[in-house]
């Protein structure tokens, strides 16, 4: 089938949280803002794609795809997409090659990808091939840094009564004596049979992160994610020898020679690959390959895109689980997926299903 990119077409929202504002050790969130990416074809075909981020500035991206990318797009074949994304990548050399221009060029990238998959009829995961039928799921949702004690752990008892038995907590607080006790009340309600990973989001050193990442294996806790600022591999692959717990990172790694640093250097024993901030989907399966060429585990890293990650999960036999986070924004989309007894659904409608409803987009817009 022949087909010619005809019009892209890119528009700002930003949707507040239904619950309220949220904290990491680095973020307040109380509002998400998204690029929805329409890529026309002369087929009658259209193509959505987004990003997203949660602090603001997504503008910088929307303006990318509009002054960059796409007089690289219109009157292309949309199936050559590898080469698109090659030919949109080297527009960047003087204004940036990560942060805004990966987020622009992600989010026309997975439209590339639901243009292809909806000619075959088929949605993402089953268009890749399945590894699986249903995607396990972990659960940030109850242990936000600014939760006391008490609803940290009445969160974490309400999700493990939902069906999860994993969740994560987060850590950073300015005494680390407060995150371990944290973490031990949350494993004293909850149990041993429950896994309950930690999230530093970049906050410590080194020499907070050897002797505090330590003392969580006395919670039995299952990894510790992004313990410092992740440009640093050699100081994570010296945490890693010399603390049990396994450590985890990706949410902020945006290249795939990053992840070979990484892996290569043993500083990271769960892979958190996240495609909205790699070059999309090509990019995050070559990922998802070399880590399993070195036996290690992926584990998406999801905020709102869980509709896009449970897909490559489902089709990447060592994707072991995915991170359900702010559930109050899962009815942006056509056709949600939602959690049952510990599982994602999968969709089933032809496509990446990336598109947010129509309604939401007029209520949310911005400009």
């Amino acid at each position: 089938m022949s087909l010619k990119i005809t019009g892209v077409t890119t528009t700002l929202l930003r949707v507040p949280l239904a619950q309220r504002t949220i904290t990491d050790s680095q973020s307040r969130v109380d509002a998400v803002e998204f690029m929805q990416v329409r890529v026309e074809t002369d087929g009658g075909v259209t193509g959505f794609g987004m990003n997203w981020s949660y602090t603001p500035g997504l503008r910088a991206a929307q303006v990318m795809v509009d002054e960059n990318y796409v007089p690289v797009l219109v009157g292309q074949d949309p199936f050559m997409r590898k080469e698109l994304v090659r030919r949109m990548f080297f527009t960047n050399h003087f204004v940036g090659r990560v942060g805004a221009a990966r987020v622009g060029i992600a989010a026309v990238e997975f439209a590339l990808w639901d243009v292809a998959s909806k000619i075959a009829n088929l949605p993402l995961w089953r268009y890749l091939g399945p590894a699986r039928d249903r995607v396990k799921a972990y659960s940030t949702d109850g242990g936000w840094l600014s939760w006391s004690v008490d609803e940290l752990v009445r969160d974490a008892t309400r999700l493990v009564e939902r069906g999860f038995d994993a969740v994560k907590i987060k850590l950073g607080r300015l005494d680390p004596r407060e995150d371990y006790e944290r973490i031990g009340a949350v494993r004293k309600a909850l149990g041993p049979a429950i896994r309950i990973m930690t999230d530093v989001n970049c906050a410590w050193n080194l020499a907070t992160a050897r002797y505090w990442g330590a003392k969580l294996a006395d919670h039995d806790v299952f990894w510790l994610e992004e313990p410092m600022p992740p440009e640093d591999v050699k100081s994570h692959a010296e945490l890693q020898r010399s603390i049990p717990v396994p450590i985890a990172v990706g949410e902020t790694i945006y290249t795939k020679f990053a992840f070979r640093d990484y892996i290569e250097s043993g500083a990271v024993r769960y892979v958190q690959a996240d495609a909205t901030k790699l070059l999309g989907i090509d990019e995050w399966l070559e990922v998802a390959a070399l880590a399993s060429a070195f036996n290690l585990p992926i584990v998406p890293h999801t905020n709102v895109q869980q509709k896009l990650h449970v897909q490559l999960a489902a089709a990447t036999p060592g994707a072991i689980l995915v991170e359900s986070c702010y559930e109050s924004l899962n009815e942006i989309w056509v056709e949600p997926v939602t959690v049952r007894d510990g599982y994602y659904t999968l969709p089933e409608e032809p496509g990446v299903g990336l598109r947010l409803r129509d309604d939401v987009v007029q209520k949310h817009r911005v400009g």
